[in-house]
């Protein structure tokens, strides 16, 4: 059997005369340096031998230093500053404040839908969420014709969903007033008091939307979209975040006019796809070698987990 012979080693209660021991000189610690060709790296001569068994170990070591003195090992200070300007609605550049003058804007009374409404309503959020898939699955290259050009064309389709959906819970008919809780409707919503729920069960439509927005989003490449389009997507993609975190925070903790509250088994499953989503998203932009969005990012559902954690 061949192998290594084993090394000899000092007898039992044998002393070792450390007087006779050979130092490393040189060249056998430049043996030991396993990357001398790595630019930058911390060579092993760079010890001196006198520091191997003397008490100026600290003082004979020479510091490492960067290869490129111009790299910066922390984020720039103005990466988390907003990037998004929420004081714009969703796909429009009118000033939210307008939106409390128009005549389309202001908050209903509130009144539930009928059991005959519901089925309506039902029938009208699966149909929608079918064709918004239908043609999401048609832009992965069955029929791109009719399918999505791109990521934001879906998010505009997913908004207005959203809308659709929150109109019958809080009885105003765009949400974008949520981006901004000091928006004279979000302060009318709030204080605004009903007799009646609005609410039987439409947080299941909104969180399979969060739920397939991860899905989606994952697929569609912006990296190659010119500045101003990329721009325009990211920012519908954030602002759509924020406006399902406003919202699912406001189902939480009941905080809706229409007295809405999310069951305990919704409130599990939404906690699930919102720490993805905080995931998810910035790996999506590091595929797509963006940068700049961490401001974003930090606010990812911010509202809900803490609402989920309450």
């Amino acid at each position: 059997m061949s192998g290594p012979a084993t090394p000899l080693h000092a007898k039992a209660n044998e002393q070792i005369d450390l007087d006779n021991v050979r130092k490393l000189d040189k060249d056998d610690i430049d043996d030991l340096d396993l990357n001398p060709e790595l630019e930058g790296s911390v060579s092993l001569s760079n010890f001196e031998d006198e520091s191997l068994g003397g008490n100026e170990i600290g003082t004979k070591r020479k510091m490492f230093e960067p290869v490129d003195n111009d790299t910066q090992m922390y984020d720039e200070v103005d990466d988390f500053k907003p990037r998004v300007s929420v004081d714009s609605p969703f796909s429009s550049g009118t000033v939210l404040n307008k939106l409390s003058k128009s005549p389309d804007s202001t908050v209903n009374s509130g009144r539930r839908l009928s059991l005959s409404q519901q089925s309506k309503f039902i029938l009208y959020c699966d149909d929608r969420l079918m064709e918004i898939q239908r043609k999401y699955v048609q832009s992965r290259g069955l029929n791109t014709q009719n399918g999505y050009s791109g990521l934001s064309p879906l998010l505009q389709d997913l908004k207005s969903l959203v809308d659709f959906i929150w109109y019958s819970i809080e009885g105003v008919p765009n949400t974008d007033y949520l981006l901004r809780e000091d928006s004279p409707i979000a302060k009318e919503s709030e204080s605004r008091t009903i007799g009646n729920s609005t609410y039987f069960g439409q947080s299941a439509y909104l969180i399979r939307i969060a739920d397939d927005l991860l899905d989606y989003v994952d697929k569609f490449e912006v990296r190659s979209l010119p500045t101003a389009e990329q721009t325009n997507a990211l920012s519908k993609l954030f602002k759509l975040l924020l406006i399902l975190d406003r919202i699912f925070a406001r189902l939480l903790t009941d905080r809706s006019s229409g007295r809405s509250k999310m069951t305990g088994t919704d409130a599990v499953r939404l906690t699930g796809i919102a720490e993805r989503t905080r995931t998810k998203v910035p790996r999506f932009l590091e595929h797509n070698d963006i940068h700049g969005y961490h401001y974003e990012v930090s606010k990812i559902y911010e509202e809900t987990l803490e609402s989920c954690g309450n």
